[in-house]
């Protein structure tokens, strides 16, 4: 197995990426409120994982001419098309749909082999956010007073993405593990033949089928696995879309560019992600970057990195030098506890990276 991990740092000086909605617990209901939420005594704001991954899909969709799964609703569900052999979001972004069509269980699940945390503001909000007061006040009339929170923080992140799952697809009546119906879900007459009522499911099927022929899948009887070069094609533009991600609420009144200005990147043979305890923190106002922490970890799990396996920094030298930051000090540390690092700007680093998870699939 093996998991592409990774870190992101996002800068967001004068920004309201992800919003809360209107307090409705005041009597004007005219302030807009940032997400936040609690840790200990303090309140943070965040960017939630949801809203994140919606960049993420946009992103490839507009950089890497991604056919997006569509959506449909059925008896108060929305899903995707649960069809990961046409649409690459849906086997990289995993999918549910669960109901009955035609008196047929259509119910398909996949786990998804990106995972993802919440966008998580590294200050507290005591320390990052501010209420613009504002007036409406281009009608006839009294102007019409209002409140925006938005907030001046770091964003961090992580990610994992599971290499081995990304083009294959089980057939396991177990919970995210059925991906696809076969022929065995239609229910048959005494002849054999599938019952009036489900030709929409069957439909489905012969559909599934027709593309995975075309597409060279290997198919047995547990799973079907795409031919290597469309899985190395999925899961390298998945992490170079990092480099232009593009999304956020309010920008046209806080403009915020939302790529990272700092990664840091490493496959590992576990489902680990040695990135998501606090190796950026803050500190009497200040963030800091803890590469001792980081070098101990990493030692600490040198069984599960692979062989020859880099760690990829990447980095805004405007960035880092606004938080007084010195990025070659930091590959120092890592160095000296035996880390091969490489060191460049965001974009280097991804596609390095890239090289070498399109390797790991030959």
């Amino acid at each position: 197995m093996r998991f592409a991990t990774g870190m992101v740092l996002i800068d967001a000086p004068h920004s309201a990426l992800n919003m809360l909605g209107i307090d409705e617990s005041l009597a004007d209901r005219n302030v807009t409120r940032v997400k936040t939420f609690r840790r200990g005594g303090k309140r943070y704001p965040y960017v939630s994982p949801q809203a994140w991954r919606y960049w993420w899909r946009f992103t490839l969709k507009e950089h890497f001419n991604w056919e997006l799964s569509p959506l449909y609703r059925e008896q108060k569900q929305v899903f995707t098309a649960a069809n990961p052999l046409k649409y690459p979001d849906d086997d990289v972004f995993g999918y549910m749909r669960a109901f009955k069509k035609g008196g047929v269980n259509v119910t398909v699940t996949r786990v998804s082999p990106l995972k993802n945390t919440p966008l998580i503001s590294i200050l507290p909000d005591r320390s990052s956010v501010t209420v613009d007061e504002g007036y409406a006040s281009r009608h006839e009339g009294d102007p019409v007073p209002y409140s925006q929170e938005f907030y001046s923080t770091v964003f961090k992140g992580a990610f994992s993405l599971d290499l081995d799952s990304v083009g294959r697809f089980t057939i396991i009546s177990k919970a995210g593990f059925k991906n696809l119906l076969t022929w065995d879900d239609v229910p048959k007459d005494k002849k054999g033949n599938p019952k009036k009522g489900t030709e929409d499911v069957v439909n489905e099927i012969k559909e599934m089928e027709r593309i995975a022929e075309e597409l060279g899948v290997e198919r047995t009887g547990k799973e079907w696995v795409m031919p290597p070069e469309i899985r190395k094609k999925r899961a390298t533009e998945a992490i170079k879309a990092l480099r232009l991600l593009t999304g956020g609420a309010k920008q046209s009144q806080y403009h915020t560019d939302v790529t990272p200005k700092l990664v840091l990147l490493l496959n590992v043979d576990a489902g680990i992600n040695p990135f998501i305890s606090d190796l950026v923190f803050e500190e009497r106002g200040e963030i800091r970057f803890d590469a001792g922490a980081l070098a101990k970890r990493l030692k600490d799990l040198k069984e599960v990195i692979p062989k020859n396996a880099r760690l990829y920094i990447g980095y805004d030298e405007g960035f880092t030098r606004s938080l007084g930051w010195d990025v070659n000090e930091i590959a120092k540390t890592l160095e000296k506890a035996g880390v091969e690092v490489f060191i460049g700007t965001v974009g280097e680093a991804i596609e390095e990276f890239a090289k070498e998870i399109e390797a790991y699939y030959g």
